[in-house]
């Protein structure tokens, strides 16, 4: 592993153990933080000095058309209300032609296409995730170099269950008694489940492959 190697961190412990599934922990450290801000300050007060540039990874949410389930995007800043920008400060090399675009936080799912609208019109943002910003501001607090890249789990028009995000405990790990009250109130929810689960790793699939790509000894700005 180079010494040069980002720390990729995921939300989520489904995202971790997928991207770990597909090899990348040969060559990357790969942890987990937490959803939304909360996790997001909790590993970051553990880790106030890496050595290396951190990239948060992981799911994100599409907030227009055109966006496809799988698709990947470097984030070049996050955008909130009242047009506040913090611009990345580590890049993907050029040459894996990856998109750039700019993401959002909200602290709860956004998961109707009328909410996803609202929050394109007033950020002016093309994603939607629940770290990314606390991420963003906290790293440049900091001095840190880091970056953001997102794979696509749904799409302007693909609804989440209300209430999805709370399926997630605070270490990012499955919520089983959460869910299993979901399952309860509305048993034909296991199949939307079903898909969310293929959606989100397919899309890791497809983030796994453009990371697997990195030259660490490019990644120096």
């Amino acid at each position: 592993m180079s010494p040069r190697a980002p720390i990729l961190v995921c939300p989520l412990h489904f995202e971790r153990r997928a991207l770990m599934r597909c090899g990348l922990g040969n060559s990357f450290p790969i942890e987990t933080c937490g959803p939304g801000r909360e996790g997001v300050a909790r590993w970051i007060g553990r880790n106030r000095k890496p050595e290396r540039p951190v990239l948060l990874v992981g799911l994100a949410g599409a907030l227009v058309d055109g966006i496809a389930i799988g698709d990947v995007f470097e984030a070049d800043a996050v955008l909130a209300a009242g047009g506040k920008r913090i611009e990345t400060t580590w890049r993907l090399p050029r040459s894996l032609n990856v998109p750039m675009t700019q993401v959002t936080s909200k602290t709860r799912a956004v998961t109707s296409r009328p909410a996803k609208r609202a929050l394109h019109a007033v950020t002016n943002a093309q994603l939607v995730d629940m770290e990314s910003q606390a991420f963003a501001a906290m790293a440049t607090d900091l001095g840190w170099e880091f970056g953001i890249i997102r794979a696509i789990s749904d799409g302007l028009d693909d609804p989440l269950p209300p209430g999805c995000d709370h399926w997630v405990d605070h270490h990012g790990r499955a919520a089983k008694g959460a869910i299993a009250m979901a399952i309860l109130r509305s048993p034909k929810i296991i199949g939307r489940m079903r898909t969310l689960q293929r959606s989100g790793e397919h899309a890791l699939t497809q983030l796994a492959k453009v990371l697997e790509q990195l030259d660490c000894a490019d990644t120096k700005r």
